[in-house]
């Protein structure tokens, strides 16, 4: 009799773990993958515990948008890093679902900072409609390749280009020094 209860909990569990539904960041995540594949040069690697996922009103107070950053190291077998944003939209921008959708879209990626650019503090992103901004150092006159020393905030702003029949956003970004605290 253990045996068959053990069998049929077994079969419960199963059924029960099927039937979950998958966290809706996943598919973010799934889509990451496929992206860091096609920019990687073979030698790149991403490291998936590093991602950052971060939601809000990115296209008004009810569209509800995902930003994602990612980073690829060791491309050309170098020590450097290129860092990665990717927008993504709630939906699958039907009215009526055709089948199962997924919960976000990716609807634009582009590289945002690499070494001896700028690199960012993804932690620090803030969503609000239109716009994604983020802090991040960029390398001032005479710093090391390791440690940029010039802290910036960097707006990326999502608008839609003029007489375009498109709901794809172009990017456009403003980087600004932050001023430099005096020290007591």
């Amino acid at each position: 009799m253990t045996q068959l209860a053990a069998v049929l909990i077994l079969c419960f569990v199963a059924f029960g773990a099927r039937a979950a539904e998958p966290h809706p960041l996943a598919s973010i995540h799934k889509d990451i993958d496929r992206l860091a594949a096609a920019f990687s040069d073979g030698f790149g690697q991403d490291d998936r515990k590093r991602r950052w996922i971060k939601t809000g009103p990115l296209f008004g107070q009810d569209e509800e948008g995902a930003v994602a950053f990612f980073a690829l190291s060791g491309l050309d077998l170098m020590n450097g890093t290129e860092e990665y944003m990717a927008v993504f939209a709630r939906g699958q921008d039907r009215e009526v679902p055709k089948a199962k959708e997924k919960p976000y879209r990716l609807i634009l990626v582009t590289l945002i900072g690499t070494r001896w650019s700028r690199a960012f503090d993804w932690k620090s992103a803030a969503v609000r409609p239109g716009e994604i901004s983020l802090k991040g150092l960029s390398w001032g006159e005479g710093d090391a390749g390791c440690c940029p020393t010039r802290a910036i905030n960097v707006t990326f702003r999502l608008a839609k280009a003029e007489g375009a029949d498109t709901r794809y956003p172009l990017l456009t970004e403003d980087e600004r020094p932050i001023p430099s605290q005096p020290s007591k």
